[in-house]
């Protein structure tokens, strides 16, 4: 497999404003650290030349910006980062499921309006809100009807306390929404056994490969999941700044899938659920 095989990045948030405020110095290095990482320059110095330099090392062709609202960032700050490079840069809006109504407006203001590709939510961190909660089961029948793929934090490090329901939660959703593409960032880290057959048995769940998929302990897991139960299901992110994006790619590379599975995970799975 050649260095220069085009890579969509599934997960990475910039140092936009908001991003740059929320992600400390401390915890960007505990990160690094925590997963054997060498620091790069663009989690360093938060330029956005540094950051393109590593974007080109890995050849990232396109970079999805998720918004979260666990660091308030703004669709509007993501949309003005991503003038920056707007061939490469896809922003996801952020949907706050907390408020159902205004949620549905930011879809046909920020997302149909302005051509976005899907949206990212965030149920957990305290607001309350199931995955599968009622009231928010209007707002995935919209994504549903416009045929837009929504990415969720599905993770322990999304919610206060750790939810062993989650993996219910995600289930009750994909099975109601069979045509909505529901995309679990950290292939809902640590609860990934419990996350593939769970995406075996409705092709419309999808899971993220990201910090700890690619090197962690998820990895082994999503690793097999690609190679034998759902070789259509798993994308790569390298959840930039918690993560390095090159080296993330290599990590890709280091699971030794043949070249047809490897190329899915690292760019073709998600230029389809893209439109690309």
């Amino acid at each position: 497999m050649t260095e220069a095989q085009p890579v969509i990045d599934f997960r990475l948030r910039p140092f936009s404003r908001h991003y740059d405020s929320g992600f400390s110095d401390a915890m960007v290095h505990r990160f690094f650290s925590g997963f054997g990482y060498d620091i790069t320059a663009a989690a360093t110095d938060r330029s956005y030349e540094s950051l393109k330099r590593e974007l080109d090392e890995a050849n990232i062709v396109k970079a999805v910006l998720p918004g979260r609202k666990v660091y308030d960032t703004t669709n509007a700050e993501l949309f003005d980062y991503a003038a920056n490079d707007p061939d490469r840069f896809l922003v996801f809006p952020f949907l706050d499921v907390a408020k159902p109504d205004e949620a549905l407006d930011v879809i046909e203001r920020d997302v149909v309006e302005r051509g976005a590709k899907g949206v990212s939510i965030e149920p957990l961190g305290g607001n309350d809100v199931r995955f599968d909660d009622e009231r928010i089961l209007p707002i995935y029948e919209r994504l549903q009807q416009l045929g837009l793929p929504v990415m969720a934090t599905v993770s322990a490090f999304a919610s206060d306390l750790i939810d062993n329901t989650i993996p219910r939660q995600i289930h009750h959703v994909v099975r109601e929404f069979p045509n909505l593409t529901f995309i679990a960032s950290h292939a809902g880290w640590p609860w990934v056994a419990e996350m593939v057959p769970i995406a075996f048995m409705n092709t419309n769940l999808y899971l993220l490969a990201d910090f700890e998929g690619t090197r962690g302990n998820a990895a082994p897991e999503l690793r097999q999941a690609a190679e034998r139960m759902i070789p259509d299901q798993v994308l790569f992110g390298s959840s930039f700044p918690l993560g390095p994006i090159a080296q993330g790619v290599r990590n890709i590379r280091d699971w030794h899938l043949d070249e047809t599975e490897e190329r899915k995970v690292l760019h073709d799975t998600a230029a389809r659920i893209l439109g690309l």
